[in-house]
Formats: C-alpha cells, sequence, structure tokens
C-alpha cells in the first residue's frame, strides 16, 4: 500500500488560515497557553518539590485548551456538533492519558514506533468531540483513518514537537544574568514552544477536516 504525505504542506497552510478565521478566539487561547507555561516554569523554579502538582496542573489546562481549539476549528468549518461534544471535553483527557501512554511506551522502546503512535491516533480529539465517540471509539477510528495517511500526519506531528521542544531545550544552554532577564527568557521561549503546541493541536482538527469523515469541509472553505 502506498503512503500519502501529499497533505502535509496544505494542511499546515490551512491551519494558519483557521487562525486568521478567529484571532480572538485564538489570540485568547495562546495567550493562556504563555501565561501558564512562564507560571509552570516559574514554580518549578522556586519550589521544585511542587513538581508534580504543577505538572498535572498543567496536562489539565493544555487539554481543556485542546478541547477549546479543537471546537472553535470545528464550529468555524460548520461541522454539526452533536449536543454532547462540549460535555465530551472530559473524554479529551482518556485520550490525552492513553496517547500518551502508547506514544511515550513507543518512544522508550525506540523513536519511530512512538512516531508511529503519535500519527495513527493523531485524529483521535477531533473524532471524539465531532462524533460522539467514546475515547476507545476515537482511538480505534483515528488509526483506520490514518492507515494510508499516517506519514503526513507524523511530518505534522513532528514538526509541532520540535517547534513545540527546541525553545525549552534551549533554556538548558542560555545563561543570564539577573531574575528580570530569566522572566524574558522564560516569556519569550514559552511564547515560541506554545506557538508550536497550538499548532499542532490545530492541525489535527485540519487533517480531520482533510481526510476524515467530513473529508469535503476544507477544500470546500479554502479551495
Amino acid at each position: 500500500m502506498q503512503f500519502d504525505a501529499g497533505y502535509a504542506a496544505p494542511v499546515a497552510r490551512d491551519t494558519f488560515a483557521w487562525f486568521r478565521a478567529d484571532m480572538p478566539t485564538f489570540a485568547i487561547i495562546y495567550g493562556i497557553l504563555i501565561a501558564t507555561g512562564v507560571a509552570y516554569d516559574a514554580v518549578v523554579i522556586r519550589y521544585p518539590d511542587w513538581f508534580i502538582a504543577v505538572q498535572f496542573a498543567l496536562i489539565a489546562v493544555n487539554l481543556f485548551l485542546q478541547a477549546w481549539t479543537t471546537l472553535t476549528i470545528l464550529r468555524l468549518a460548520s461541522v454539526p456538533l452533536p449536543q454532547s461534544a462540549k460535555s465530551r471535553i472530559a473524554g479529551v483527557f482518556g485520550v490525552g492519558l492513553l496517547f500518551g501512554l502508547g506514544v511515550g511506551f513507543g518512544l522508550l522502546l525506540l523513536i519511530l514506533p512512538g512516531i508511529y503512535f503519535a500519527a495513527r491516533w493523531y485524529l483521535a480529539v477531533p473524532i471524539l468531540l465531532a462524533e460522539d465517540s467514546a475515547v476507545s471509539e476515537a482511538l480505534s477510528a483515528s488509526w483506520a483513518r490514518t492507515e494510508r495517511y499516517w506519514l503526513s500526519c507524523a511530518m505534522i506531528a513532528v514538526l509541532a514537537f520540535v517547534w513545540q521542544m527546541v525553545p525549552l531545550a534551549a533554556t538548558e544552554f542560555v545563561r543570564l544574568p539577573d531574575d528580570d532577564t530569566v522572566f524574558l527568557w522564560l516569556l519569550l521561549s514559552n511564547a515560541l514552544s506554545q506557538a508550536g503546541w497550538l499548532f499542532g493541536v490545530a492541525a489535527a482538527t485540519t487533517l480531520f477536516l482533510a481526510f476524515g469523515k467530513r473529508q469535503s469541509t476544507t477544500a470546500e472553505i479554502f479551495g
């Protein structure tokens, strides 16, 4: 079976088009991401014993923002959402948990299996919210729909991951002279890193629209 990588560039382009379509909402989401990222870093630096607690708090906020981002794009695309879509936000936590465990295990074995799992489950959250699926059903549906297109998903996921991690990794090599400079660096590094996170989340919904169950939606809006 041939694997189609041709969606990667158009999906990246269309993802930025979604951002332009509702700039106020995405600006709020982006601002919350930066604020929580800076707060997380500041607390961990000053109170390292609180690491586990603030880590869970950060994960909770990010999963909520992931659902908000996904629902915003689905609304912009005029996708008819089930009445329970907003109540399904709790299911995003289940998808996030299983996704993280599966991808993390794959990365521990070898890097490539982790990337493969991430690509095959990349559509799980949009499917969960758009189609009123259970967590296991969303993961299974994502696996089935990405069988041919997992390479496009992997390219987008890797781009988002590298974009997110490079500014954070750079922190290990930056030596700053005073507290004010530290704060500015935390602000800058989180602004760059969280942009990558937001792109990755939005791109998953764009991919869902591109070749998911409602594959014609993106073409109708951006064609």
